[in-house]
C-alpha cells in the first residue's frame, strides 16, 4: 500500500496542473448539472427505438469529452500534433463506435422474444452484461491486432505484476464510504440494483432457492465491471498514451465521468475520483486487473449495503 501510495503522490508531483485540472474539473460539473437537469441519456437517448442510431449518438456522447479533454491537454501545452495523426482519428473514431455500439445494444433487449417473462426480468441484464464483454473483447481484439501489438500486452488484459494486497487495502477504505454514503437517499433509492431483477419469480418459475438467482445476478454483474476496466482503464489509457503520454488518464476519467451520468450523483461525482485513482493504478501495474478487482468489491458492497438499508 505505501508503494502505491507513493506512486500516486508521484505522479501529482509530476502531472498536477491546477489550471488545467480546474478546468477539466469545471467543464464536468457543468455537464453534470445539465444532465441532472434535462436527464440527456435515458429520456433523449435510451428511448431511440433504432439501434444504430442509438449507438452512433451514444459513440459522440462518450466520444465528445474524450476529445475536449484532449483540447484541454493542448490548449496547457501538455499535448501536440495529436491532432495532425492520421492513426489518432482512427483508434478514436473506430475505438469510440465499438463503446457506442457496446452501451447502443441491449443483448437482453433483442433476445425477449426467446424467453419466458420470468427468466427475462431477471436474464435480460446478466445476458446483456455477457454479451457486451465478449462483443468489446472480439472487437479491440481485432483492433489491438491489427494496429497496437507493439504495446506488448492487450490493453492491460494481463495479470503481469498484479499484487492483490494493495488493492485490498483500497477496497477496504472505499468500502468505509460506501457505509457512509448508503445513508444517502439518491444511493438508497438505487441500490440494489437486484430489486429490479424480479428474482423471486425466476427462482419460483423455475423452483430453486433464491440464492441462485442472486448468484446469476450478481455473477454477471461483476462481468460488467471487467468490461468497464478494459475500456476506461485499457482501451482508453494504453491506446492513446502515444499520443497523450501520462496525461492520457484525464480523458479517460472524463470519459467514464460520463458514463456515469443516470446514476446517483453521489456515485457520479466519485467516479472522478476513482477513475482518476485507478487509472494511475492501472498506468503503472500495465494491467487491468486491480481495477476490476476493487470496482466488483465496490459494486458488491453497494449491493450488500443498499439491501441492509431497504432491509432495517
Amino acid at each position: 500500500m505505501k508503494a502505491l501510495y507513493q506512486y500516486i503522490v508521484k505522479y501529482l508531483n509530476e502531472y498536477f496542473d491546477l489550471r488545467l485540472y480546474t478546468s477539466i474539473l469545471c467543464f464536468l460539473l457543468i455537464f453534470i448539472m445539465i444532465n441532472y437537469k434535462l436527464d440527456f441519456e435515458a429520456k433523449y437517448i435510451n428511448t431511440l427505438s433504432n439501434v444504430w442510431i442509438r449507438s452512433s449518438i451514444m459513440s459522440l456522447f462518450h466520444g465528445f469529452p474524450f476529445l475536449a479533454t484532449a483540447l484541454l491537454l493542448n490548449l496547457f501545452g501538455k499535448t501536440q500534433k495529436w491532432q495532425k495523426e492520421p492513426k489518432f482519428w482512427i483508434t478514436f473514431l473506430l475505438g469510440f463506435l465499438i463503446i457506442g455500439l457496446s452501451r447502443g445494444i441491449h443483448w437482453g433487449i433483442l433476445m425477449r422474444w426467446s424467453m419466458a417473462p420470468e427468466d427475462w426480468f431477471l436474464l435480460r441484464s446478466s445476458i446483456n452484461w455477457a454479451m457486451k464483454l465478449i462483443m468489446v473483447i472480439i472487437f479491440f481484439g481485432a483492433f489491438y491486432q491489427t494496429f497496437d501489438t507493439s504495446l506488448g500486452h492487450f490493453y492491460g488484459f494481463t495479470f503481469q505484476k498484479f499484487n492483490v494486497v494493495p488493492y485490498l487495502l483500497l477496497l477496504g477504505i472505499a468500502i468505509i464510504f460506501i457505509i457512509i454514503g448508503s445513508f444517502f437517499g439518491d444511493l438508497q433509492n438505487y441500490y440494489p440494483r437486484y430489486k429490479v431483477a424480479h428474482g423471486l419469480a425466476f427462482a419460483t418459475h423455475h423452483d430453486v432457492p433464491t440464492w441462485v438467482s442472486i448468484f446469476i445476478y450478481e455473477a454477471t454483474y461483476a462481468s460488467s465491471f471487467i468490461t468497464v476496466e478494459f475500456i476506461y482503464r485499457g482501451f482508453l489509457i494504453y491506446a492513446f498514451i502515444k499520443y497523450f503520454g501520462s496525461y492520457a488518464i484525464l480523458p479517460m476519467v472524463a470519459t467514464y465521468c460520463f458514463l456515469h451520468f443516470g446514476k446517483p450523483a453521489t456515485e457520479t461525482l466519485s467516479s472522478i475520483i476513482g477513475g482518476y485513482i485507478l487509472g494511475i493504478i492501472a498506468l503503472k501495474n500495465k494491467n487491468i486487473w486491480g481495477g476490476v478487482m476493487v470496482h466488483v468489491g465496490v459494486a458488491w458492497s453497494m449491493e450488500l449495503f443498499g439491501y441492509l438499508q431497504t432491509r432495517f
